[in-house]
């Protein structure tokens, strides 16, 4: 049964892929404006081991702002908890993590699995790059898992690693871009394959699927979700001079697997949950648009969202695209404004107020809006 059911998934693969002809591998998302009004405020004035060596997770009491610095000594890892203003409450902390040794840590990513926390990245050096991941559960110097090999990107480039929670099985799923690979169906294009793990406290261990492309994005190039029942994955590939991701919805009980080529023309900037449905968001040439993954409709323009709010939940709404925001969520980067976002910046709710974390003159900063006559307001 698992041998036919894989061998669907390749058909599908091979039909909603192809083979395109090389082209170039495409730049990051289309520059945001930086953020604009307010108070910016400084969380760490130490040099970050990259320009996407932060991230921003949400906990039950609010925000919580991780980064790497340049050391790679034990204590690389800092993070803070963030007030409703953006600021640090309290000083940074240290994480007791081990020395890592390869070289820069790119496309940190992270996602709270329970009462633990999972963080996986990119370890870069001059020649090689591999994907490394640990879980943070209270043990001192909890032990970083080497994945395997990833392909070498731009340092501040974004989404060719991404980390997923299975909370009902206690781990995270990790999927990341790695290194050449045969193509499903050789017609002379090179491919890249891309890789799961599953990633627990006491170790990690290959799931999937075989899984390679032709010219996938330099950015956004990894797609991950689940959900009940169900997990989505997708790889950004260029079609020419076009991206275009291709979605795969997966369940196992009962088996049911499907592949779709979604936004064609846009880079992918991330698939966001809403209202337990899963939106796969798009840059299409500056201009935002979302398309609900298991629905076979339309894409909605959400280049103008209308924003309002109270006190304690803040509403993004334009089309059949509507979000509500009221308990802390992290990875709202995908569909804010371009004014309330600089480029490579993370974005998350406390709870009553949105924050937003980037680098500013190659500090960590962060800034802040709250709910004022209806709308969001820099504070």
């Amino acid at each position: 049964m698992l041998r036919s059911f894989s061998k669907v998934l390749s058909l599908l693969l091979l039909a909603a892929t192809g083979c395109s002809k090389a082209s170039t591998n495409g730049a990051a998302p289309s520059a945001s404006v930086a953020v604009s009004g307010g108070t910016s405020r400084l969380i760490s004035n130490e040099e970050l081991s990259s320009p996407s060596a932060f991230e921003l997770v949400a906990r039950p009491d609010g925000l919580r702002l991780y980064w790497a610095s340049t050391r790679q000594a034990a204590g690389w890892l800092s993070e803070a908890d963030l007030a409703q203003d953006g600021s640090a409450r309290g000083s940074a902390r240290s994480v007791a993590l081990p020395a890592r040794t390869l070289g820069k840590v790119t496309d940190l990513s992270a996602a709270f699995v329970g009462e633990q926390l999972a963080l996986a990245w990119v370890e870069q050096g001059a020649s090689e790059a591999r994907a490394v991941a640990t879980i943070l559960n209270g043990v001192a110097a909890p032990p970083l898992l080497d994945l395997g090999p990833a392909g070498l990107s731009a340092e501040s480039a974004r989404g060719n690693l991404v980390i997923a929670p299975e909370a009902t099985h206690d781990r995270a799923l990790v999927m990341w871009r790695g290194l050449s690979a045969p193509c499903i169906e050789d017609k002379g294009v090179p491919c890249v394959g891309f890789t799961f793990q599953r990633v627990r406290a006491d170790g990690a261990v290959a799931t999937g699927l075989p899984l390679s492309v032709p010219v996938p994005c330099a950015s956004h190039s990894v797609l991950l979700a689940v959900s009940a029942g169900r997990f989505h994955y997708g790889v950004c590939t260029r079609e020419g001079v076009d991206p275009v991701s291709t979605v795969f919805t997966i369940q196992y009980q009962p088996e049911y697997a499907r592949a779709e080529p979604l936004l064609k023309g846009c880079l992918p900037l991330g698939i966001v949950n809403v209202e337990g449905r899963p939106w796969l968001v798009g840059d299409c040439h500056g201009k935002r648009k979302a398309v609900q993954v298991d629905e076979q409709v339309q894409p909605e323009n959400i280049d103008a969202l209308q924003i309002s709010c109270t006190p304690e939940r803040a509403e993004l709404r334009q089309g059949r695209f509507a979000l509500t925001l009221r308990e802390p969520r992290s990875n709202l980067e995908a569909i804010l404004p371009p004014k309330l976002l600089p480029t490579g910046a993370r974005a998350g709710w406390t709870g009553k107020s949105l924050v937003v974390a980037y680098l500013a003159a190659s500090r960590l900063t962060t800034r802040s809006f709250a709910c004022r006559a209806g709308t969001l307001q820099p504070l």
